[in-house]
């Protein structure tokens, strides 16, 4: 591991839904509630979730930005003498959505670029748009199981890396972690978040 990416210790971070059995490494710290100027992450993440209406704006370049750095980030993680199976955890809109943001998947793509040693795969996909977390959706893994589409694999691997921005419960993780397993009962399954959500003193 670089000194960039940390192990999710649950016996000093309590992340809701997160058990010791999970595998999850995280790379920053969200500070909810904040702005873009609370710290480097969090100007990171607002630009990464850019919605796809600023499309045409200047300030898309900074998604863009983001996207190229979070991927040259995971590929720190990487070995170039292994073969590596990801897919991105899919986002609260569906693929039908106009406001559909494909930011995991350009991640992928960019450390593709990066690193001809990694395969990208899509085994679930979201069956209808829900409400996004921020706006007031569910942090509830059965609701979010409910509805996912199983796609499955199309190469032979024992092991999925699974991206995602931010971590903050745990749930939308364990939702896509308990499909795999119902059809691949021993795959290893990794979390990989650019950030893990904290709360400012002030939240508390």
């Amino acid at each position: 591991m670089t000194q960039l990416w940390k192990r999710l210790d649950i016996s000093q971070e309590d992340v809701r839904y997160i058990l010791e059995d999970d595998h999850i490494y995280y790379a920053r710290e969200y500070i909810s509630g904040r702005s873009y100027a609370a710290s480097e992450a969090n100007n990171l993440i607002r630009n990464f979730k850019k919605p796809v209406d600023r499309k045409r704006l200047p300030e898309w370049r900074h998604k863009l930005l983001a996207i190229a750095k979070f991927a040259g980030e995971i590929s720190r993680l990487l070995n170039d003498n292994n073969e590596y199976v990801f897919a991105a955890i899919p986002t609260s809109k569906c693929k039908s959505d106009p406001e559909y943001d494909s930011r995991l998947e350009d991640t992928l793509t960019a450390l593709k670029r990066k690193k001809n040693n990694i395969i990208i795969q899509e085994p679930i996909s979201a069956n209808q748009t829900m409400l996004p977390v921020h706006l007031g959706g569910t942090r509830d893994p059965e609701a979010i199981y409910r509805n996912q589409l199983w796609n499955g694999f199309n190469v032979e691997t024992d092991q999925v890396i699974l991206i995602d921005d931010v971590l903050t419960w745990g749930s939308h993780f364990k939702a896509y972690k308990r499909m795999i397993l119902e059809h691949y009962p021993e795959m290893e399954i990794i979390g990989i978040f650019w950030a893990k959500t904290i709360w400012d003193d002030a939240d508390n």
